[in-house]
C-alpha cells in the first residue's frame, strides 16, 4: 500500500508540473511566428513611446523578418542563435509619411540594422542594439490608439500633399462626425459615409451638389473625388494635421479648420481683427473691379462690397454667423462694379463660417463665397 501511495504521489507531482510547464510554455511565446508590438524605444538614455494610429511591427518567419515602420513596410533576412540576433539589410516600401512618423521610422531602422541580441520575458521581446539602445516589443498584433481614431472628428482644409495642389480660392474641405463625412470638393458640396479601421479609412459612396464650376476647379475635384474614394487609405493624425495616404504612396494633407476637434464649435478669436477679400463665388474667380473686403472687430463686421462700404453688428451661434441688427452703407452709385453678389443681404442670410488656412469661406442658400486672408 505504501508503495502505491508513493506511486500515486509521484505521478501526482509529475502531472503537476507538466501542467505547470504547460503554462509556462503558453505564458512565453516563441519569438518566430509572432507578431510583435513596438512598446517603446531607448536612445541615448530617452524612452520614447511611439506616435500614429499604427505602431511599428516585428515579425520572424523562417529566416525572414518583417513588419511595419508605423508607415512602411519592411521586409530582410536575419540570423539567430541562442541569445544572439542580427538583420540583414531590410528593404522598405516608400509611401510619404508625416513627419513625426518619418523621424520615427528612422530610428526604428536605424536601431534594428544595429541589433545584436534578445531576450526574451513572459509577453515582452527586448532587441539590444549597443550597450543602452533597446526596442521592446509587446506579443500581439499592431495596436490602434482609440484617442486617434477619435480626433478625427471635426472640420479640416486641404493644406497640401502630393496628390494635387488646391486651387486659389476653392479650397477642398472635409468635416468627420462618426460614420459620417461632409465637406467641400473645392466648389460642390460632399455628403456621405466614412468608416474607420485602424489606420485604414474608408469614404463612400458620396454624393456631391452638381454646381457649374471653372475648368481648374472641376478638374480637382474630380481628383479629390477619386482620391478619397480609393481603396486602401491610410489616416495618420499628428497635432493639428491629418494625413490620408494612398496605397501608391501620394498623400494628401489637411490643418484642422474653425471646428474643435470633438465638439464641432466654432472659435470666434480665430476672426477678429482680420480682414479677407473675395476671391471666389461658387468656385468661380470672383469678377470685381474693385476689391470686396469683410472685417471682423469685437462685435461688428464690416467693409467694402467694392463699391459701397458697409457695417453691421453681429454675433456667431457656433459656425453660424448672425447679424444682430440691420446692415448699414453708403449709397454711392457705380456703374463700374459687376453685381457678383450683394454682400450685406448674404450675411443677412445667415451663412455658415468656416476658417481655413488661408482665408474663410462663407456659405448660405446654395452660394459660397471664398475669401482669402488680406
Amino acid at each position: 500500500m505504501r508503495t502505491l501511495a508513493a506511486l500515486t504521489t509521484l505521478t501526482a507531482l509529475v502531472l503537476a508540473g507538466a501542467a505547470e510547464a504547460r503554462s509556462s510554455a503558453a505564458q512565453t511565446p516563441p519569438v518566430s511566428g509572432i507578431t510583435w508590438t513596438l512598446a517603446q524605444l531607448q536612445q541615448d538614455g530617452r524612452t520614447l513611446i511611439p506616435v500614429g494610429t499604427e505602431r511599428p511591427t516585428l515579425r520572424l518567419d523562417g529566416r525572414t523578418a518583417s513588419g511595419s515602420t508605423g508607415c512602411n513596410t519592411y521586409r530582410g533576412a536575419y540570423a539567430s542563435r541562442s541569445d544572439v540576433l542580427r538583420f540583414g539589410p531590410l528593404a522598405t516600401t516608400r509611401r510619404a509619411c508625416p513627419a513625426a512618423l518619418e523621424g520615427q521610422e528612422t530610428r526604428f531602422l536605424n536601431l534594428m540594422r544595429q541589433v545584436t541580441g534578445y531576450q526574451l520575458s513572459g509577453q515582452t521581446l527586448t532587441l539590444f542594439a549597443g550597450a543602452r539602445d533597446r526596442l521592446i516589443f509587446r506579443a500581439g498584433s499592431a495596436v490602434t490608439t482609440p484617442e486617434n481614431t477619435v480626433s478625427l472628428n471635426g472640420g479640416w482644409q486641404l493644406a497640401g500633399g502630393t496628390a494635387l495642389t488646391p486651387v486659389a480660392g476653392s479650397v477642398p474641405s472635409l468635416t468627420l462626425a462618426g460614420n459620417r463625412v461632409s465637406g467641400s470638393a473645392g466648389c460642390n458640396r460632399l455628403t456621405g459615409g466614412v468608416e474607420v479601421q485602424g489606420s485604414r479609412i474608408t469614404f463612400g459612396p458620396l454624393a456631391t451638389t452638381r454646381m457649374a464650376c471653372a475648368p481648374a476647379v472641376n478638374a480637382q475635384e474630380a481628383a479629390f473625388l477619386r482620391f478619397l474614394t480609393q481603396p486602401g487609405l491610410r489616416a495618420s493624425v499628428q497635432v493639428q494635421t491629418l494625413t490620408l495616404t494612398a496605397a501608391n504612396g501620394r498623400t494628401l494633407i489637411f490643418r484642422r479648420a474653425g471646428s474643435g476637434p470633438e465638439s464641432g464649435t466654432f472659435n470666434p478669436a480665430a476672426l477678429t481683427g482680420q480682414t479677407y477679400t473675395l476671391a471666389a463665388v461658387n468656385g468661380r474667380p470672383a469678377a470685381t473691379a474693385q476689391p470686396v473686403t469683410l472685417t471682423f472687430e469685437a462685435g461688428r463686421l464690416g467693409g467694402s462690397d467694392g463699391c459701397n462700404q458697409y457695417g453691421a453688428p453681429y454675433r456667431l451661434v457656433g459656425p453660424t454667423l448672425v447679424l444682430t441688427g440691420e446692415p448699414v452703407s453708403t449709397l454711392r452709385a457705380c456703374l463700374d462694379q459687376p453685381a457678383t453678389v450683394d454682400l450685406p443681404t448674404f450675411l443677412a442670410s445667415r451663412p455658415t463660417v468656416t476658417v481655413t488656412a488661408t482665408g474663410l469661406t462663407l456659405r448660405a442658400r446654395g452660394t459660397t463665397l471664398t475669401f482669402t486672408r488680406s
